[in-house]
């Protein structure tokens, strides 16, 4: 019984990653414009907001988010504001130009949207309090740890889809890249994360 329990929530959260949101919707636009290692690092940074949704679904944090629904907006706010800004960024680089002049410090930007893109999304914890209970599997496990195992699952799962994909978009890309320079995959990338802010602003 635990192990078919541990399996259906395994089936269901790849169903649930796979489904177009914005967290594998910025990976395969990084992918596209960037190609699949910048893609990686998205995944990582997307994949590290889990482990902190995780953390308060252990915590019990979440019953704070859902008692101050104003908290909640102002998380969701300032995500929206900060993906504009990059969002921006993208738009105004020209071909020559890239977003950030020094090359050392692309990855961690990545890094940076994806965790801030995800952490901002107070719905993932949300999410995760109404979906982590169905699935609880032990009698003999508390909870806590329980929760842990079930984040630890959704956390590889979910990055080893997002690297694949990454992959598998920057493979198919590169043909599309022949006819669009990188000015196009950057406003495309632009026009992506507006898309998410918008998502995160007008719930």
């Amino acid at each position: 019984m635990e192990q078919y329990t541990i399996f259906l929530f395994l089936t269901t959260s790849v169903t649930l990653t796979l489904l177009p949101g914005p967290d594998i919707l910025f990976v395969i636009s990084t992918s596209l414009a960037q190609g699949w290692r910048k893609g990686l690092i998205v995944s990582i940074g997307l994949c590290s907001g889990l482990i902190i949704h995780t953390l308060i679904v252990i915590l019990g944090l979440g019953a704070i988010l859902q008692a101050l629904p104003q908290a909640v907006r102002v998380i969701e706010l300032f995500g929206a504001t900060y993906l504009l800004f990059i969002a921006y960024q993208l738009y105004k680089s020209p071909h020559d130009k890239p977003v950030i002049s020094d090359k050392k410090k692309l990855p961690d930007r990545l890094f940076l949207t994806g965790f801030l893109m995800n952490i901002s999304n107070p719905k993932v914890s949300l999410f995760f309090i109404s979906f982590f209970p169905g699935f609880l599997f032990s009698k003999l496990m508390s909870y806590q740890l329980q929760f842990l195992i079930l984040g630890s699952i959704f956390f590889v799962q979910a990055l080893l889809l997002f690297i694949l994909t990454a992959i598998l978009v920057d493979y198919l890309g590169k043909q599309s890249k022949k006819y669009w320079d990188q000015v196009f995959w950057n406003k495309t990338q632009a026009m992506v994360l507006l898309l998410i802010a918008l998502v995160l602003i007008y719930p």
